[in-house]
């Protein structure tokens, strides 16, 4: 299927970007560097060169030879795909030129990891090289962005084993060289409901648990059966059966929530190449992510719920980053961070002398700020940097601003401690907060619309930071 052609595929403009933060504004304002555009070489053995953002400041990441060529350039063209996609477009705008990031690469303790988001901030998908992968060596561990463009991906396209493919990620210093007078600087616009939504993608996924898995066959039979029209809000549960999954309309307890199909096709190509395919999500049904495993290479496609919502404002973080404000956990585990491909929280917790609750709260939080994602097939986070400043975290969560300022206020009066209730005086109104069934309940708006499950109102973040 050319999914370039899907309808619902819009893909934009390629454009570089490095953070700069503008206060006051709802966008950040982007800049990216490139030395050179990324190309695959016509020589005899093709050479896949990624050009990094910044090449002046981390010249060199990667240099090596790709075992299975064909199907890394099918990974490396569903991150493409992904991130030139928008799936929801709200109506103010459809006049807008579209501009969104190129992919992030990190450069670990061994592995390749390529990942990025939609436009519309509904689906994140990443691409794992493990060390079986290549032959090669990583030269510089860190992170950066590398330009994908349109002509790259059609020469990969092209690609079969038989070629072999040799892949570097930057440039050597004689490329550098000769290249530096040619460096480009594109600026864009990026909402911050876009770095949101890369931020809070990583907490859902620590929340997700293993629903189903199928070898490739089963899972390419599954995805051809979805229908062709399922674009709208209305839900569709992904439940066993006796030949497989199937959907249907009907909730069901044992099933996954989705919404718009269309954001699965970018699998077709790659399902029946797996050597197996899970289904992960977590218990609120908030989310969703298919993995599928090839052995020395994985693919992960995480969807938000709706993609009108997507993952940008759901808050799953907020009471990690509450709690950990006020913890010397935080700098402590920070600390530790050293391109891990896979952080153990009983292990650091063991080796700094700290509750394993304290590290769980300190990874969330350094998923919310950049500083680690979460890999589902391991069931761990890793470290990676994104081009993003601490200092954005409030900005980027208001409700925990907003609890802050509750609390300054002395907004909040306990009227018992178990199970927990309160008062929470705001905007002239005086809310109460008290826990029903394990869940803490807010007579205010927010609460009342999402239930909880677009993550604690303010008034709950300030009672349970209060006790």
């Amino acid at each position: 299927m050319n999914l370039v052609s899907a309808t619902s595929w819009q893909t934009p403009a390629f454009v570089p970007w490095v953070l700069v933060y503008i206060a006051g504004m709802t966008a950040l304002s982007h800049a990216y560097r490139y030395a050179f555009a990324s190309a695959l070489s016509d020589e005899a053995r093709p050479r896949l060169m990624l050009a990094t953002s910044n090449a002046d400041e981390q010249p060199h990441f990667f240099e090596g030879q790709l075992r299975q060529p064909r199907l890394a350039s099918e990974l490396l063209t569903a991150v493409h795909l992904i991130v030139g996609s928008r799936f929801f477009v709200p109506a103010n705008s459809l006049a807008k030129v579209l501009r969104l990031a190129d992919p992030v690469v990190t450069c670990g303790e061994g592995q390749l990891r390529f990942e990025g988001f939609s436009g519309c901030c509904s689906a994140y998908i990443r691409a794992d090289f493990l060390r079986d992968a290549y032959d090669g060596q990583v030269v510089r561990k860190g992170t950066t962005n590398v330009d994908f463009n349109a002509p790259m991906r059609a020469a990969l396209a092209r690609l079969r084993d038989a070629d072999g493919l040799d892949l570097s990620v930057g440039a050597d210093a004689v490329t550098l060289r000769s290249a530096r007078d040619q460096v480009t600087e594109t600026k864009v616009e990026l909402p911050l409901r876009w770095l949101r939504g890369m931020l809070e993608v990583q907490s859902y996924q620590a929340g997700m648990r293993l629903r189903h898995t199928m070898n490739g066959v089963e899972a390419l039979r599954f995805l051809r059966s979805l229908p062709r029209n399922a674009n709208g809000r209305e839900p569709l549960w992904i439940v066993p059966s006796p030949s497989g999954l199937r959907t249907t309309a009907r909730r069901s307890d044992d099933g996954v929530r989705m919404t718009d199909s269309s954001r699965l096709r970018v699998l077709e190509v790659l399902a029946p190449k797996a050597k197996s395919v899970s289904l992960y999500a977590d218990d609120a049904q908030q989310s969703s992510a298919w993995l599928l495993d090839f052995g020395a290479m994985r693919l992960t496609l995480a969807l938000s719920a709706e993609t009108w919502r997507g993952f940008s404002g759901e808050g799953q973080a907020l009471r990690a980053l509450l709690r950990a404000s006020a913890s010397p956990a935080l700098s402590s585990v920070r600390a530790q961070l050293n391109w891990q491909d896979a952080l153990d929280p009983g292990a650091i917790s063991c080796d700094l002398g700290l509750q394993p609750g304290d590290v769980r709260d300190a990874l969330h939080v350094l998923g919310a700020t950049g500083l680690v994602g979460f890999d589902v097939a391991e069931g761990r986070y890793f470290h990676r940097v994104l081009p993003f400043d601490l200092s954005l975290v409030e900005d980027l969560n208001p409700r925990l601003a907003s609890a802050r300022e509750l609390l300054e206020q002395g907004a909040v009066s306990i009227i018992r401690e178990q199970p927990l209730e309160a008062t929470v005086a705001s905007g002239g109104t005086v809310h109460r907060v008290r826990a029903v069934d394990d869940l803490l309940h807010c007579t205010c708006p927010w609460f009342g619309k999402h239930q909880g499950a677009r993550g604690p109102c303010k008034h709950v973040l300030a009672a349970e930071a209060f006790r």
